[in-house]
């Protein structure tokens, strides 16, 4: 089962970011359409099979339909998210109020910054549009990209975590950053 909640925590990453998993769909999924979900259903049959045959009792039972439960919830939350995409209209106001604040920001600032006005306003302009910039480029983050990392090390401490917890042998490493890039 721990097993299960590891495979649970990759395959809901890959899920969510849309991304190529690095090896093949096991044939155990290939007839669903969402894995994640798949592992979770089985996972509570498995459980209640524990149940039935009396292997745990009632409150371990509570307490895992609970985490299940939970699991679930905050899947279905993700999912919700990241299928929702930002109205245009929020997209248009807030690239509008950045231009606007960047046309008005020297004015704000030639008393205080005096020659440097155009320098800082620049500086500002550029931090706004350059993070918008920045949004288009991570449509898939399980790329090369370094930013796709955090997640994949939130994962891979889960996975250390669940591993630990069950005693096995072989623990991977955490992921460590080189050249403040995880890796």
């Amino acid at each position: 089962m721990v097993r299960d909640a590891i495979t649970y925590t990759y395959e809901l990453m890959h899920a969510l970011r849309k991304s190529q998993r690095p090896t093949p769909v096991p044939a155990e999924y290939s007839s669903t359409s969402n894995i994640p979900d798949h592992i979770l259903r089985r996972l509570g049959l498995r459980v209640a099979g524990q149940f039935e045959k009396a292997v745990i009792g009632e409150q371990i039972y509570k307490l895992l339909e609970e985490r299940l439960t939970a699991f679930t919830a905050v899947q279905v939350a993700c999912e919700r998210i990241g299928s929702t995409p930002t109205p245009f209209t929020y997209t248009l106001l807030i690239h509008r109020t950045a231009y606007a604040y960047c046309f008005l920001l020297p004015f704000g600032l030639v008393s205080t910054m005096g020659w440097a006005t155009p320098l800082f306003t620049v500086l500002v302009a550029y931090a706004f549009f350059g993070l918008d910039a920045l949004g288009d480029e991570l449509e898939d983050p399980f790329g090369d990209h370094p930013n796709a990392l955090p997640l994949l090390s939130l994962a891979r401490t889960i996975e250390i975590n669940l591993l630990e917890a069950i005693e096995a042998q072989e623990v991977p490493e955490f992921l460590r950053p080189v050249d403040s890039l995880l890796t």
